[in-house]
């Protein structure tokens, strides 16, 4: 018989006792067979002036250090989940939303609320994976190219490649770069995926940050001067809130006559529910074969524990619905052989078409 145990969020914010809680520390509802899941959302992309309009005057943050044998130690900030709750309670509109909601209660339901405020533990892992694959990236941001993080949350290995392209290297005579976040919830995007990027900006590029954590000020013309920096660094970036399915890749990769871009997809801990397993599934392959059709290179890496006790999800699980529907997939890094209680890997994933990019090195 198994057992609940946590997802392994890495936010100070979660408690490390013995709570009889799902996989990252939340309570988690789980379907069963008679259980019908709620609903999907309709997909809604949001701009970046819509998201950034939503700011606070001040944002308190803490800072997670990504090791690079390339580029030395790379410090990211993410605001604190107390910032976030300060803010939800401030606004009282936001309290109805069902993830403002499911925040306070430290509350995760599928198709609800899906956790997005706080940092799992496998994102950690895809970053730092990320971190170290320079000869890869240099080649990837060498053209045009977008990114898509999928059930993207506080978007740390987001972050990270759009501290690469931005702080590292020539950024200003760079090619395009389209960078995609989405998560199931928009106050989600609002209140963590946007702020996490802008404040990284404004570390980055300004103030620096401190050594553990601290504060900045929004100051008026932040948001300005930050979408100032985009153009001139050849960046766009595109926020989606919904459910995963086709009108969904149809907004990530809307179809145009433009030079196809290379993709890469990217996603963690996006697997635990078998409930959308098979819509996540077929979502990462609609995308790669979308730009594949239109001539570009695509790949995707999955990052997830082995096993989701308690939830349902797995590795396997996912393996056998991405087989079934023509895709393949080979682990690029894992836990295994190491002390660690729950398994983790990373998966390459491709669409199986013989034309598929080579791996990755």
């Amino acid at each position: 018989m198994s057992t609940p145990f946590r997802f392994g969020f890495v936010d100070d914010d979660m408690t490390e006792d013995n709570i009889t809680r799902d996989n990252d520390g939340h309570e988690v509802t789980n379907s069963s067979a008679e259980e019908k899941s709620p609903a999907g959302a309709m997909p809604c992309l949001h701009t970046l002036d819509e998201l950034l309009a939503s700011l606070p005057y001040h944002i308190e943050y803490k800072t997670i250090t990504i090791p690079s044998a390339d580029h030395g130690e790379i410090t990211l900030g993410r605001r604190e989940l107390f910032d976030i709750r300060a803010q939800l309670m401030a606004e009282d509109t936001a309290l109805d939303d069902s993830s403002a909601a499911g925040l306070l209660m430290d509350d995760i339901k599928p198709n609800v609320y899906e956790g997005g405020f706080k940092t799992w533990e496998c994102s950690v892992d895809l970053a730092r994976y990320l971190a170290n694959q320079s000869e890869y990236f240099s080649h990837t941001l060498s053209n045009p190219c977008t990114i898509v993080e999928l059930g993207a949350g506080t978007a740390l290995p987001s972050q990270l490649l759009l501290h690469l392209r931005l702080f590292k290297g020539s950024a200003s005579n760079s090619p395009r770069t389209t960078l995609v976040l989405a998560d199931f919830n928009a106050s989600v995007l609002k209140l963590a995926t946007i702020p996490n990027i802008l404040l990284n900006y404004q570390l980055g590029n300004e103030v620096g940050p401190d050594e553990s954590g601290g504060d900045v000020d929004v100051f008026d013309q932040l948001g300005t001067n930050f979408q100032n920096f985009l153009r001139r660094c050849n960046v766009e970036i595109k926020a989606i809130s919904g459910s995963w399915g086709t009108e969904f890749s149809a907004m990530a990769l809307p179809e145009t006559s433009k030079t196809p871009d290379d993709i890469l997809i990217l996603a963690s801990e996006t697997i635990y529910s078998p409930a959308s397993t098979r819509a996540f599934t077929s979502t990462l392959l609609d995308l790669l074969h979308r730009c594949e059709g239109a001539g570009g290179k695509a790949r995707a890496l999955v990052a997830a524990k082995r096993v989701y006790f308690g939830v349902g999800g797995s590795v396997d699980d996912f393996l056998n619905v991405l087989r079934e529907l023509g895709g393949e997939a080979k682990v690029v890094w894992t836990t295994d052989g190491l002390e660690d209680s729950v398994g983790r890997c990373i998966l390459e994933v491709t669409s199986g078409a013989k034309e598929a990019i080579t791996q990755m090195t």
